[in-house]
Formats: C-alpha cells, structure tokens, sequence
C-alpha cells in the first residue's frame, strides 16, 4: 500500500489530544531525520514515501506514545547555539543551563582559566566553555562510564582540543588544583518529587539526590572549596525553589560573595560563591 507525507500528518494530527506536541515534533522530525525541507512537507505531501521511511515514522509515532523526547528520537539537542548528540544515558540540555556558561565568561578576568565542569553528562557546559572561552582548559568529570562515552562523542563532534575527560565521584579522584571555575549541574531532585514522573526517560542518577536534594551540593562544596584557587568561583545550577538552602551550604563551606541568578521565567536558578 502506497503512504504519502499527507496521510501521516493527518494520522499524527489525531494524536495531538493524547500526545500533546506530536504535530510540531513530526514536522521536525521530518526535517531532522528524514531531510525533508519546507517545500517538501508542505507542496509535495501527497508524493508517496519510501518503506524505510514508513518505518522510521512508525519508530517515531511508538517513541511519541511512550512519551519518548524528541531528543532522544533524534538523538539531539541543541545548547548554547550547537548541535550535541544525547541518548537516555545523559541528561537532556536545558535552556537556563545556558546562563552557566554566560556566568564563567562574564567573570573570567583570567586570559586561560582552569575550569571543571562536574557530572558532565553530554559535556554540553564543559563544551561549550572551551569552545567559547579562548585559552581555557576544561575538564568534564563524571562518575558514569556510559555518559563519558556521549561527551567523548560530543568531544570528537566538536573537535574541543582542550576539553579533557576524567572518570571521578565528583572531584574525589581529581588531584588537580587551582582551578579557576568549578561548575555543576548535580542531581537536586528528591526521589518523592511529583516531577520525575515527566523525566521518566532520563537517567534517575543524574537527576535525584538523597537529603532531599541537596546531598550533592555538600559533598561538591566541600571538594571544590580545597579545588579552587584564591578567588576562584563555585557556580551550581539548582531547583527553582532551592536558592536559600544552597546559599547556607556554601556559606558553611566558607564561600563568601554568594550570589543568585534568576532563569528566563524568574525563578533563582544559579548560584555562584567565591573562595
């Protein structure tokens, strides 16, 4: 039986009830994976489409059922203005992440700072600060070996010379010190949190942290306060409502200068300390 671009949209417009997004995921869809242009999608709909591209689309309308992002379908995600390949090892990149990069170049006064960007996940921050920081040198540290092996892809994607790997429990095996920035996007969600029930297809380790969150930020401010040369700055990344207890966690790891920044919706969402 013959299928035409035409017959999908309007089997995918069906869906757009129980799978909220599905109409503008399928046309990127379309365009990322299948190469299909505007012209293509709009003006030549009714042209009949290969069987691999049937199948493809059908992986796509069963992925969207089970709730599966566009991310992962595609296997990418974009940040900071780049492409980065992701699968369900690694976090999915976040736009308010992006201010973590921001930050690092509005107050690097040094022309080749040290930086360490811990549980690196894609390697998306890390990445991005070498690319954008002339002289940098940057380390992306995570415990697991499966989301090392996505930021070595990303590594190799974006040809980053001076973006280094390490294996460690956050800087418990780094002997390295002096660095300048140390930051971290570190699991802050508390396993009865309502919201993981949206993140089911993104690891659970990268996302949850014991003390009802905030676990990880003790053990990192600890380490990082040893890590950090004179002046150098901590910058986390935390939930929107988790502002004043990371404040006190740094404080007691004598970080002084602590500031928070708001996202895009308002919301105080990264927080930086000087040593």
């Amino acid at each position: 039986m013959l299928i035409s671009i035409a017959t999908y949209t309007r089997k995918i417009s069906s869906l757009e009830s129980s799978i909220p997004g599905i109409s503008k995921n399928f046309r990127f869809f379309l365009k990322k994976s299948l190469n299909y242009s505007d012209l293509n999608i709009i003006l030549e709909n009714e042209m009949n489409i290969s069987e691999a591209e049937v199948n493809k689309i059908e992986d796509f309308i069963s992925l969207s059922r089970n709730k599966t992002p566009i991310e992962y379908i595609l296997n990418d995600s974009e940040f900071y203005g780049r492409s980065f390949y992701v699968d369900s090892r690694v976090l999915i990149p976040r736009d308010e992440t992006e201010l973590i990069v921001d930050l690092v170049k509005e107050y690097s006064a040094s022309n080749n700072p040290k930086i360490a960007d811990l549980g690196t996940g894609s390697g998306c921050i890390g990445i991005s600060l070498a690319i954008e920081i002339a002289g940098s040198s940057v380390t992306g540290i995570d415990n697991s070996l499966e989301a090392l092996e996505v930021a070595k892809k990303n590594k190799n994607l974006h040809k980053t010379s001076n973006f280094e790997l390490r294996r460690s429990n956050w800087l418990e095996g780094i002997k390295d010190k002096h660095f300048d920035f140390i930051v971290s996007n570190p699991p802050y969600i508390s396993s009865s949190d309502e919201h993981l029930k949206d993140l089911m297809h993104e690891p659970k380790k990268a996302l949850i942290s014991s003390e009802n969150g905030y676990s990880d930020f003790k053990k990192i401010s600890t380490q990082a306060y040893k890590k950090l040369k004179k002046g150098g700055i901590l910058i986390f990344e935390h939930g929107y409502n988790q502002a004043n207890k990371v404040n006190e966690i740094m404080q007691s790891n004598y970080f002084n200068q602590i500031k928070n920044f708001k996202d895009y919706q308002g919301h105080p969402r990264i927080t930086i300390g000087i040593k």
